[in-house]
């Protein structure tokens, strides 16, 4: 009978444990930076222009809270480690300064640990006080500020044997009186410290000096730390120094309830790096080194105190070609969580930072190559560091492999087939082909250089077709590592999306004529911030009449690659393209590269040219059949040659292997980019080959200065890749082309993602479950990749398409079911992931029906009515207040993270976007939503944009009350016309 509840509190217990050693980066990013003595206010800035967009996940600060003031030591930077009280207020600032800091980090996606030092407070030391100006009695243990007596210390005695345990926990490290953690007082004082710090908002703890308190002990004061403000455990690592293995200590007994810094790891790639142990020894690096395993691992190559202390096997910035090849092995190598050290130059080894004649701490420098000035050495600023941390970031998730060495002092691994680095330790040249694991392409190395638009300012390396390159490293280069990761191919610029700084968000105008969408962009689009148009094919279609009426999918069996379609002609399409980028907003070609026309008798074209379908035959082009994949159709979606060769519903399939086919598609393209466009949806990716595509899109010309793009921008590519299979979550079963085979198709849209970005249909389908109730909205509290979503810079994301509102039933959102997908598209809008597109259709009952048209078959250009909504049939989801006004709020919140997540554990959510943006969701059916929620916005009264707009300083819907601690009491009744309530900073 109490087997049941036994086995429940060991897997909280489990829970909790491994939720502490979770450091909660955002997606997308890696590497803890050690800013070791920096002010907060540089930290805040730090973030905000360097780590945040460089894809650091996270800071370390020195301890925040009072220690002595040591000026008669010139204030060493280890007075910080003689605590006066837990206040926070040291030389870095105060407790105001740090919460700032703290959200102004968060904001940019960077999370804050503190150094924090409980096991002991002061030494002995004659007239000194605190840095907050507190009085302290060191010789009786008197510290009035916490306060703490005598009776709260272990009774004095020396740390002289370190193979007893109680010596070393209970007795005093380097004269520092030594706290008694087993007391409920002082275990209280530590917790409510701890506690403050996650109030102000950090993330998590470096604990210092832990192997000279008790597991115990720690476990207890861990387990009564609240949650983070944002949910979660705090993230916990120990510093418990134990290389030998031969102490009382061990750091496995502090694995538990967090992770250690492996001292180990430091000592022994220091070793390596400066030739005492070949570094083609490194390939088992981790475990089988004596190591802690990966999970519990912090891993450092070097740190305040051994770069100090620790002997010739550390490595430090003042040996930097080691050290860099150090660094850049630990970040390319998967084990452990990767902190980095950013210093100040030292000559002695008390000496603090940088300071004035006052003693005030004096803020780095920043040169114009990006490093620091002013004493701080500023490791992370070094290009082959920061570098390395995009290469973690890029290579996550995969596995070493194709390890090479010369048996020697020479190696090289791939990860995966996202990245490649190899290592000159040698005093020979490094010259060899190597396997990189890389697909073929021009890739810039990210050592000697960065990638520059489309070139590289360093050496570029050139991978074949079977993932060999040459690689060389002259032992004289400054640098003895090369790296290459997917990120810095150059067709990577084809990503890009070349929209407006101020702009968000492609609409897709659906079947409207070219002066029609150049009205628009001069009307609406650019005054409300859309970004760009996605408008339909533009080339010659074969005209299709079906019961009387032209089907929209006429438009996708092109019979040549003149522009002239129900949407006018090429000199329309030109003239639209200039007006539209005139205001800033960019156009995009849904452009059909895999098939022409199905067949059919007596084929005519929207220009009036003629083709023999049956025979493969395409005058206009020309196309005949030694151009197309022999005839067959699709019956077997895991068969990857059959998607690729064989006919997508009978649409004659082009061989785009052929050197004629890719000749006419980059012609096709390049006139495309001559009219000005800004990039492509490309249809029906999936059924064409990686190798084919990747020749075609990098034969594409540069887009043009004379259009407003910069200099040598490429065309930006987004790819119809239906890739809908789920590993966790139900199986759909859709129609036609949208069908989801159980166990995995042949094809997948990670082929696909190093050459443009990809469409992600899962987006919609999952954003489409949640709000029809079918699984809770508070789940979306991490979508993205742990969703199994592609990362963020490759997907385009849309919660309805031309295709999926017809042919995906009840399992897909449209205009018809409008509250429920007004809710969809702003938290698709408001939520910090993708490139989202927004759908603006026409009305239709049956699937096929084209466009409003009049009896002639043209195409009705779309009347606006008073209240900004279309008429003619017209739907213009774009043009709904609840949508256009989210298209601003993204504007106004881009480059903020989202925080203060809030949900009432069911189908009621809420967050801010940064200091910038707050948005609350009802998707409860019978129940009010009425909470007192932190906005994150200044005090004020401001607008709620779904309800209505803010006209002139009145709101026309509601308004919301923010106090001076930013918090607003938010209703949304069930019954409302609009389940969302969102405001910013500029209403």
């Amino acid at each position: 009978m109490i087997m049941r509840p036994l086995m429940l509190l060991g897997l909280l217990t489990l829970a909790l444990v491994q939720a502490q050693k979770d450091p909660h980066w955002e997606s997308g990013r890696s590497a803890i930076v050690h800013l070791f003595e920096w002010k907060f206010e540089d930290i805040a800035a730090e973030c905000e222009r360097f780590l945040g967009p460089k894809g650091f996940a996270s800071v370390q600060t020195s301890p925040v809270n009072e220690y002595l003031a040591i000026t008669s030591n010139n204030r060493p930077w280890w007075e910080r480690y003689q605590p006066v009280s837990y206040k926070i207020i040291s030389r870095s600032g105060d407790e105001a300064a740090f919460k700032s800091m703290v959200s102004r980090c968060n904001a940019v996606g960077v999370k804050i640990y503190v150094d924090v030092v409980f096991n002991h407070m002061t030494g002995n030391w004659d007239g000194v006080s605190g840095t907050g100006g507190s009085s302290v009695d060191t010789y009786n243990k008197g510290y009035p500020a916490v306060p703490y007596g005598s009776g709260d210390f272990h009774d004095t005695c020396t740390i002289d044997n370190y193979n007893d345990a109680n010596n070393v926990r209970n007795c005093e490290l380097s004269g520092l009186h030594d706290l008694n953690q087993g007391s409920d007082y002082v275990r209280g004082k530590i917790i409510d410290f701890l506690n403050n710090l996650v109030a102000d908002g950090a993330s998590g703890f470096r604990v210092d000096a832990a192997k000279h308190m008790w597991p115990a002990d720690l476990s207890y004061i861990y387990g009564k730390v609240n949650d983070l403000n944002g949910g979660g455990r705090p993230f916990v690592y120990q510093e418990v120094i134990d290389i030998s293995g031969n102490e009382a200590v061990h750091k496995a007994e502090y694995t538990g309830f967090g992770r250690v810094t492996e001292f180990g790891y430091g000592v022994n790639i220091g070793e390596a790096f400066q030739g005492n142990n070949p570094i083609k020894y490194l390939k088992n690096f981790g475990t089988e080194w004596g190591f802690m395993s990966s999970d519990d691992a912090l891993v450092f190559v070097d740190n305040h105190d051994t770069q100090r202390t620790g002997g010739s096997s550390i490595l430090t910035y003042k040996n930097s070609k080691l050290y860099k090849m150090a660094v850049a092995f630990m970040l390319a190598w998967p084990f452990g969580v990767p902190r980095i050290m950013s210093s100040f130059s030292f000559d002695n080894n008390d000496v603090g930072p940088p300071q004035d004649g006052n003693g005030n701490i004096v803020s780095p420098g920043i040169n114009s190559d990006n490093t620091c000035s002013n004493g701080w050495v500023c490791e992370h600023r070094w290009r082959q560091i920061y570098n390395m941390v995009a290469f973690r970031n890029g290579v996550d998730g995969t596995n070493v492999a194709n390890w090479w060495d010369n048996g020697n002092k020479q190696i090289s691994f791939s990860r995966g087939g996202n990245g490649f680095i190899a290592f000159n330790d040698d005093s020979g040249d490094l010259k060899q082909t190597l396997q990189t694991g890389l697909s073929e392409g021009t890739y810039c190395d990210i050592i000697s250089g960065d990638k520059s638009g489309s070139s590289c300012s360093g050496k570029s390396v050139k991978v074949g077709s079977d993932g060999n390159a040459y690689i060389e490293l002259l032992s004289s280069e400054d640098d003895g590592v090369l790296a290459i990761y997917t990120g810095v191919k150059l067709v990577y610029a084809h990503k890009n999306p070349n929209v407006w700084s101020n702009r968000s968000a492609i609409v897709h105008l659906f079947e409207w004529k070219f002066e029609d969408i150049a009205l628009e962009c001069e009307r609406f689009l650019a005054d409300h911030g859309f970004a760009a148009v996605q408008v339909s094919p533009v080339n010659e279609n074969l005209v299709v009449m079906s019961d009387g009426y032209r089907p929209w999918w006429e438009r996708y069996q092109p019979i040549s690659y003149n522009i002239t379609t129900r949407s006018g002609n090429k000199a329309q399409f030109k003239d639209m393209v200039r007006r539209c980028n005139q205001k800033g907003v960019r156009v995009y070609v849904d452009v059909v590269l895999n098939h022409m026309s199905g067949d059919m008798s007596n084929a005519r074209g929207t220009a009036g040219s003629t083709a023999d379908p049956v025979n493969k035959d395409y005058p206009a082009v020309p196309f005949d059949r030694q151009h197309f994949h022999t005839s067959c159709g699709i019956q077997d979606y895991q068969d990857a040659n059959q998607v690729r060769n064989c006919e997508l519903v009978g649409l004659h399939d082009l061989d785009q292997s052929s050197t004629y086919v890719r000749r006419k598609l980059v012609d096709f393209l390049d006139a495309l980019v001559d009219c000005g466009v800004a990039g492509f949806r490309v249809d029906a990716v999936k059924h064409m080959s990686p190798s084919d595509l990747g020749p075609i899109y990098d034969a594409v010309k540069n887009l043009s200065s004379v259009n407003g793009f910069k200099d040598g921008a490429r065309p930006f590519f987004y790819q119809e890749v239906i890739d809908l299979v789920y590993n966790i979550r139900p199986i759909y079963t859709f129609v036609n082309d949208l069908v989801i085979f159980p166990g995995g198709e042949g094809i997948s849209r990670y082929e696909y993602n190093q050459l443009g970005r990809i469409t992600e249909f899962r987006f919609g389908a999952e954003l489409s479950r949640a709000f029809r109730g079918q699984n809770a909205i508070k789940w979306l509290k991490n979508f993205g990749p742990k969703w199994g979503l592609l990362p963020s810079e490759d997907a385009v994301v849309f919660i309805d398409n031309h295709d999926t509102q017809r042919t995906s039933g009840n399992n897909i959102l449209t205009y018809k079911d409008p509250k429920l997908y007004k809710m969809a598209v702003a938290f698709m809008l408001s939520w910090s992931y993708g490139f989202p597109r927004i759908m603006s259709s026409f009305a239709f009952q049956n699937s096929d029906t084209g466009p409003p048209h009049d009896e002639k078959q043209n195409i009705l250009s779309v009347p606006i009515k008073e209240d900004e909504t279309c008429g003619n049939d017209w739907v213009c989801e774009h043009r709904w207040r609840q949508i256009y006004n989210m298209v601003k709020f993204r504007n106004i919140v881009r480059g903020t993270s989202v925080k203060n997540w809030w949900d009432n554990r069911s189908k009621q959510i809420a967050f801010c976007r940064g200091n910038k943006g707050f948005i609350a969701f009802n998707d409860e059916l019978n129940t009010v939503f009425r909470q007192h929620l932190q906005t994150c916005l200044p005090s004020g009264t401001y607008c709620d944009i779904i309800s209505g707009s803010k006209l002139g300083d009145v709101c026309s819907g509601k308004s919301v009350v923010v106090d001076s601690l930013g918090e607003a009491e938010i209703t949304i009744i069930a019954t409302e016309q609009d389940g969302v309530l969102a405001i910013h900073a500029e209403v």
